[in-house]
Protein backbone atom coordinates (compact mmCIF):
# COMPACT_ATOMS: atom_id res chain seq x y z
CA UNK A 1 0.00 0.00 0.00
CA UNK A 2 1.47 3.38 -1.14
CA UNK A 3 0.56 6.41 1.19
CA UNK A 4 0.85 10.08 -0.55
CA UNK A 5 3.64 12.12 1.48
CA UNK A 6 0.81 15.14 1.27
CA UNK A 7 -1.32 16.08 3.77
CA UNK A 8 -4.90 17.05 2.58
CA UNK A 9 -4.17 20.81 3.81
CA UNK A 10 -0.82 20.09 1.29
CA UNK A 11 -2.65 20.00 -1.87
CA UNK A 12 -2.69 22.51 -3.83
CA UNK A 13 -5.73 25.04 -3.86
CA UNK A 14 -6.44 25.62 -7.43
CA UNK A 15 -9.64 28.28 -8.68
CA UNK A 16 -11.13 28.09 -11.86
CA UNK A 17 -11.94 32.50 -11.99
CA UNK A 18 -14.04 33.67 -14.64
CA UNK A 19 -13.62 37.25 -15.01
CA UNK A 20 -16.08 40.28 -16.35
CA UNK A 21 -14.86 44.01 -16.98
CA UNK A 22 -10.92 43.20 -15.30
CA UNK A 23 -9.17 46.41 -14.73
CA UNK A 24 -8.51 48.02 -17.97
CA UNK A 25 -9.89 45.37 -19.79
CA UNK A 26 -6.79 43.57 -20.07
CA UNK A 27 -6.52 40.24 -19.22
CA UNK A 28 -2.65 39.85 -19.70
CA UNK A 29 -2.23 42.76 -17.22
CA UNK A 30 -4.28 40.71 -14.54
CA UNK A 31 -2.21 37.68 -14.83
CA UNK A 32 1.01 40.03 -14.34
CA UNK A 33 -0.84 41.94 -11.11
CA UNK A 34 -1.68 37.95 -9.68
CA UNK A 35 1.65 36.89 -10.00
CA UNK A 36 3.44 39.87 -8.24
CA UNK A 37 1.26 39.36 -5.41
CA UNK A 38 2.25 35.33 -5.10
CA UNK A 39 -0.84 33.71 -7.16
CA UNK A 40 0.51 31.17 -9.95
CA UNK A 41 -1.75 31.78 -12.76
CA UNK A 42 -2.14 29.73 -15.72
CA UNK A 43 -4.05 31.18 -18.81
CA UNK A 44 -7.01 29.22 -20.43
CA UNK A 45 -8.17 29.38 -23.73
CA UNK A 46 -11.22 30.80 -22.79
CA UNK A 47 -10.46 35.00 -22.82
CA UNK A 48 -11.27 36.22 -19.79
CA UNK A 49 -10.64 32.64 -17.32
CA UNK A 50 -8.10 31.65 -15.31
CA UNK A 51 -6.85 28.96 -13.30
CA UNK A 52 -5.17 30.25 -10.43
CA UNK A 53 -3.19 28.07 -7.98
CA UNK A 54 -3.41 29.68 -3.98
CA UNK A 55 0.34 29.81 -2.28
CA UNK A 56 -0.39 27.93 0.85
CA UNK A 57 1.40 31.03 2.92
CA UNK A 58 -1.71 33.40 1.48
CA UNK A 59 -5.00 32.99 3.68
CA UNK A 60 -8.50 33.35 2.27
CA UNK A 61 -9.13 36.91 3.34
CA UNK A 62 -5.89 37.72 1.35
CA UNK A 63 -6.80 35.57 -1.97
CA UNK A 64 -10.27 37.81 -1.78
CA UNK A 65 -8.68 40.87 -1.08
CA UNK A 66 -5.98 39.96 -4.03
CA UNK A 67 -9.09 38.94 -6.41
CA UNK A 68 -11.49 41.73 -5.91
CA UNK A 69 -8.58 44.72 -6.57
CA UNK A 70 -8.30 43.34 -9.76
CA UNK A 71 -11.76 43.92 -10.46
CA UNK A 72 -13.38 47.44 -12.12
CA UNK A 73 -14.92 49.25 -9.12
CA UNK A 74 -18.27 49.70 -10.78
CA UNK A 75 -19.26 47.06 -12.83
CA UNK A 76 -16.61 44.41 -12.56
CA UNK A 77 -17.19 40.64 -11.22
CA UNK A 78 -15.57 37.44 -11.24
CA UNK A 79 -17.05 33.97 -10.38
CA UNK A 80 -14.73 32.35 -8.44
CA UNK A 81 -14.97 27.75 -8.58
CA UNK A 82 -12.75 25.83 -6.00
CA UNK A 83 -11.20 22.67 -7.80
CA UNK A 84 -10.86 21.16 -4.61
CA UNK A 85 -13.95 21.55 -2.61
CA UNK A 86 -16.42 22.32 -5.64
CA UNK A 87 -17.55 25.19 -3.67
CA UNK A 88 -18.22 28.73 -6.46
CA UNK A 89 -18.20 32.34 -5.10
CA UNK A 90 -19.70 35.75 -6.70
CA UNK A 91 -18.33 38.82 -6.53
CA UNK A 92 -19.78 41.67 -8.05
CA UNK A 93 -18.94 45.37 -7.40
CA UNK A 94 -22.79 45.72 -8.98
CA UNK A 95 -25.72 46.08 -6.21
CA UNK A 96 -26.05 46.28 -2.92
CA UNK A 97 -23.28 44.25 -1.63
CA UNK A 98 -20.43 45.68 -4.17
CA UNK A 99 -17.15 43.39 -3.60
CA UNK A 100 -18.87 40.71 -1.16
CA UNK A 101 -17.80 37.30 -1.86
CA UNK A 102 -21.52 35.13 -2.10
CA UNK A 103 -21.33 31.63 -1.83
CA UNK A 104 -23.47 30.48 -4.65
CA UNK A 105 -22.74 26.44 -4.01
Amino acid sequence: MTTSSRKPKDKPRLYLAETNRALRDNISWVVDYLERHGITVMRIRHLTALLLERPPSMSWTEFKVVIRAVLQPRIGSVVLSSCRTGRVFLCSNRGNQPGVFQRLA
